[in-house]
């Protein structure tokens, strides 16, 4: 499943995409994105305008406008990752003796799309960054917390870990066109700063 979302590496304003080899999955998929409807081995005495409905869906289709997006953003992706990557070594040489940083085991390959660093005083470095025009955001809330989850039954689950670095993690800035002069000043103030 990806991501087609406006921040993402390959974002068309909104949208997804699934891949699949299961051909069950794909009729299901198919019927799914379209309210449930198709022509598919629909014999149609009437001229090919007749459909039918075989369950339950919803408009799942992405538009072409969103497409034609999407494929100008691929032939960019491959420098977008390489600019991701050269951020987050930077970010990890400078600030690793001052945060947790997530580690990439050597065999992996890391998108980037989010650079999270982790601080015992999350919310007081939240605000301080704001005060320096550095947006920062939080990723994620750990679902089992949200009320919806909470009322179908998980308002009892004992996710002690998640919510340990949900309270921790922050997500500095990271995205291909982030200037190393703006990325140096994101630096300085994480190293500047002190309960």
């Amino acid at each position: 499943v990806f991501s087609f979302h406006p921040v993402k590496h390959i974002a068309c304003g909104e949208g997804g995409m699934i891949t699949t080899d299961s051909e069950t999955l794909y009729k299901k998929l198919k019927l799914y994105r379209s309210h449930g409807i198709t022509k598919d081995g629909i014999l149609d005495p009437d001229g090919g305008w007749y459909y039918e409905m075989f369950g339950l869906g919803f408009n799942y289709r992405i538009t072409d406008i969103q497409c034609a997006l999407g494929i100008t953003q691929l032939a960019k992706n491959d420098k977008g990752l390489k600019r991701r990557k050269e951020i987050a070594e930077k970010y990890i040489s400078a600030l690793s003796d001052k945060y947790k940083i997530q580690k990439v085991g050597h065999n992996v390959s890391h998108a980037y799309h989010l650079f999270i660093i982790e601080s015992d005083e999350r919310k007081t470095l939240y605000d301080y960054l704001r005060s320096h025009n550095i947006f920062a955001q939080i990723h994620y809330i750990p679902i089992h917390t949200l009320s919806y989850y909470k009322k179908i039954g998980y308002k009892d689950a004992n996710l002690s870990e998640s919510e340990d670095y949900y309270s921790k993690c922050l997500s500095i800035p990271m995205y291909p066109g982030l200037t190393d002069k703006e990325q140096d000043y994101v630096i300085e103030k994480l190293l500047q700063f002190s309960v």
